[in-house]
């Protein structure tokens, strides 16, 4: 993969990330160390240190902690 480009399913595991925590309740230093995660493991794929496939298992374990916390599970997941 060429460094700094990120395929479809990576950028949807993202906005996944950013709606599960928009979506979560929680109080807002808990939301701004949510979106830090996002941004540090966006970073990794940026710099070429994640892949793909490592960026979205770990998108997706952020919605996965997130998701119990949201009533009818709001994210479609």
């Amino acid at each position: 993969m060429a460094r700094g480009r990120w395929h479809v399913g990576t950028i949807v595991a993202r906005v996944r990330a950013s709606a599960a925590i928009g979506a979560s309740g929680l109080d807002a230093a808990e939301r701004a160390e949510r979106r830090a995660e996002v941004l540090r493991i966006a970073g990794g794929v940026d710099s070429g240190r994640l892949g793909d496939d490592q960026a979205i298992a770990a998108f997706g374990r952020i919605v996965d902690g997130l998701q119990s916390d949201l009533p009818g599970s709001a994210l479609g997941a």
